[in-house]
């Protein structure tokens, strides 16, 4: 097979079909899958219900003065709108705040990093954009592996980091968000993601990945931020070295309490995980910095015939035993809103920022969607007639 078809055949990778999809849903790139040759992007108005008098008026909000947990959107899902254009969709959907791309696996299509750290004047005026608009910026996310095998690799990933936690030093921004990344062996080229211990091999990899690389880079780069007053919140994400509560604590105890969780349940729901149980173990450790509002679809068929742990093409959604959804269409809202509670429960005040990855909606509908649970569920508001 030529390099295309050999692509095709493993499936993209989570990033590559998040490109592809930034504005139709997945659907619409897999035909077999869609059934038709709709585009999947288009969207309808519809009239008012006027036969229904009870619909037919305005929707009013009412809120709690004492408003704690805010509603943010992670700015990849409009990665193709000009700036100014993503802030007035953001606006249109009554989001709050925005979680911004600074680099790496995000991208940084609302923020030229370098440019604004090296001109005070356009920095100034890039913050201004927000927040005459009504909008905070939640948190800079830089996703990478800043302790990838390859060395090069790792220092323009780490580079990121450290510029991302100047950025949001300067931006009065608590948090950058950010994976642990994962080593390799000590020897390969690729990172060496260690799921069992069931070989001498596998505990001395895991030994060295954590006391000679991890522990020693997150001592660093907390040191850095913590002079900055800026604090790292980790994505637990499965082929990453801290993965679930356990690995993230685990990394905190050694290197300090600067290191906290951006708590992406749908990562987590991966492994099969009681999503109240990991927002308390979180919040009871004080170790719950920031969070994502996303969901998963399970595929109860798939999943009891191969489990969680599932390396289908995520474009094969029939075959696979999960898939990214909106809040809400994996999880119902019931437990939505028990999370919710207990986010409270623990004292978070900082935002939900929604992640748009679902493969059944474009970017604009399943934000809107996700937004539209989330004003449901969150226990400072509600909407009348």
């Amino acid at each position: 097979m030529n390099s295309e078809e050999e692509r095709h055949a493993a499936g993209m990778n989570r990033r590559d079909l998040l490109r592809a999809m930034t504005v139709a849903p997945a659907a619409a790139l897999i035909p077999e899958a869609s059934g038709g040759a709709s585009d999947g992007a288009a969207e309808f108005s519809f009239p008012a219900d006027t036969a229904n008098p009870a619909n037919s008026g305005p929707v009013r909000e009412i809120r709690d003065p004492g408003t704690k947990i805010r509603i943010s959107v992670f700015d990849t899902a409009f990665a193709n709108l000009a700036t100014e254009q993503m802030i007035d969709v953001v606006k249109e959907m009554k989001i709050e705040a925005v979680e911004i791309g600074s680099g790496n696996d995000p991208g940084q299509a609302h923020c030229d990093r370098e440019a604004l750290l090296a001109d005070r004047g356009k920095f100034r005026a890039y913050l201004d954009l927000f927040e005459k608009n009504g909008l905070a910026i939640s948190a800079f996310s830089c996703h990478g592996n800043p302790v990838h095998p390859d060395r090069a690799r790792a220092q323009r990933e780490d580079r990121v980091y450290r510029q991302s936690i100047d950025l949001a030093s300067r931006a009065g921004v608590d948090h950058i968000v950010c994976f642990s990344g994962c080593p390799g062996d000590g020897t390969g080229k690729y990172p060496n993601w260690i799921q069992s211990l069931e070989t001498d091999e596998f505990v001395h990899i895991l030994d060295w990945q954590w006391n000679q690389v991890l522990i020693p880079y997150w001592r660093d780069l907390a040191a850095y931020a913590r002079q900055r007053n800026v604090k790292l919140a980790l994505e637990m994400d499965s082929g990453y070295s801290v993965y679930n509560v356990g690995s993230l604590l685990k990394l905190r105890q050694a290197t300090g309490e600067n290191i906290g969780a951006n708590l992406d349940l749908s990562g987590l729901f991966q492994l099969g995980v009681d999503a109240v149980a990991v927002v308390q173990e979180l919040g009871e450790n004080g170790a719950l910095y920031h969070m994502h509002g996303k969901d998963i679809l399970l595929n109860l068929r798939n999943t009891a015939v191969n489990g969680l742990v599932d390396l289908t093409p995520y474009e094969d959604i029939v075959h696979r035993s999960w898939s990214y959804a909106d809040i809400g269409f994996g999880h119902d809202l019931g437990e939505w809103k028990a999370i919710v509670e207990m986010l409270q429960a623990v004292g978070y005040n900082h935002v939900i920022s929604i992640e748009h990855e679902s493969p059944f909606t474009s970017s604009r509908v399943g934000v809107a969607r996700s937004a539209q649970a989330l004003q449901q569920i969150l226990l400072d508001r509600a909407q009348i007639l």
